[in-house]
């Protein structure tokens, strides 16, 4: 099954359209794969796709620490 985002997801859209074999790899691995270990796709659930910052890499477990932070911290203001 794929990622219900992946079809407009701005990662893909905006910083990886100059790097097509590690644009296939990441969408094979989190896209079509294991989509819900992507950073992206949890802040999208979570939060909703306004909230996905646009330079997020799907990894980029200590980056989205900081976004979680910041998105909850707003949440609950």
């Amino acid at each position: 099954m794929a990622c219900e985002i992946l079809a407009c997801c701005q990662f893909f859209n905006d910083k990886m359209k100059d790097m097509p074999n590690t644009a296939e790899y990441i969408k094979k691995k989190h896209c079509l794969g294991d989509f819900e270990s992507c950073v992206r796709y949890r802040i999208y659930k979570e939060f909703g796709g306004d909230k996905i910052p646009l330079y997020l890499y799907p990894e980029d477990t200590e980056e989205v620490s900081k976004v979680l932070k910041c998105l909850r911290y707003k949440q609950r203001s």
